[in-house]
């Protein structure tokens, strides 16, 4: 039976390590999965990811490694090795993913271990088609979105990050089967901060959304463990 529970992922993203593990212990029953980000990462050299193994959370290694193959492959290998859950990187060249995607199944059989979901980040949430056009991105969002997640499917990427406004038109594109991470997910009382595409939880569940990421709307929250089992309960309700 479908909970709700199953596709919230709160991201971690303080940059104080006792403020991220006081969160972690306050989100005990509400929460099962984490996003520990770059931020949260670098400040506490990793530390976030042990406290997190300690307590039998799943870990969803945010740190959106955008390198030379040799570079990615080595860590996606340690990654593999520090028994994340999921890890994303960039979308990239083809073969460069495909290396990508070759390593982390390599390195989870050389150990005995079950492989993490490599995800791959099409365009990020704070981006909007101004934002591209500045860059000299010609596509829109939508359409650069569904580009990248047709190269990260063809690598063998299981994967993607994607705004949940336009997830339902990449799965059309690319199949169901592919898993779609939708950061940008805020409840109608919560504020915008600095995304720029957003939805709510039940949107972002209708449109197709595998998995959640929420970050302010539960982290700073006045009673964070009943934000999350708010927002759980609504994804419940969303589900079909």
């Amino acid at each position: 039976m479908k909970t709700g529970k199953e596709k919230l992922i709160v991201a971690i993203d303080t940059d104080n390590l006792e403020s991220a593990k006081k969160l972690v212990d306050e989100l005990e029953n509400s929460a099962d999965i984490f996003k520990v980000g770059l931020e949260q990462y670098i400040e506490s050299r990793g530390q976030l990811v042990d406290y997190l193994k300690s307590k039998n959370k799943k870990i969803f290694l945010d740190l959106k490694f955008h390198d030379i193959p040799n570079t990615m492959q080595s860590a996606i290998r340690a990654g593999v090795r520090d028994r994340v859950w999921m890890m994303t990187i960039h979308v990239s060249d083809l073969e460069g993913m495909k290396l990508c995607a070759k390593a982390a199944k390599e390195e989870a059989e050389k150990y005995g271990i079950e492989k993490p979901l490599i995800i791959a980040v099409t365009v990020l949430t704070s981006m909007s088609d101004k934002d591209l056009e500045d860059i000299g991105c010609m596509p829109n969002t939508t359409e650069l979105a569904i580009k990248r997640a047709k190269l990260a499917k063809e690598a063998g990427i299981d994967g993607i990050v994607c705004s949940a406004k336009e997830v339902d038109k990449i799965l059309e594109a690319v199949g169901k089967d592919f898993v779609a991470v939708c950061p940008g997910i805020r409840p109608k009382s919560a504020e915008v901060g600095d995304q720029k595409r957003i939805v709510t939880p039940a949107q972002a569940v209708e449109n197709g959304a595998s998995y959640l990421v929420v970050g302010r709307p539960i982290t700073r929250a006045e009673n964070p463990d009943k934000a999350a089992k708010d927002i759980v309960e609504e994804i419940k309700n969303a589900i079909k």
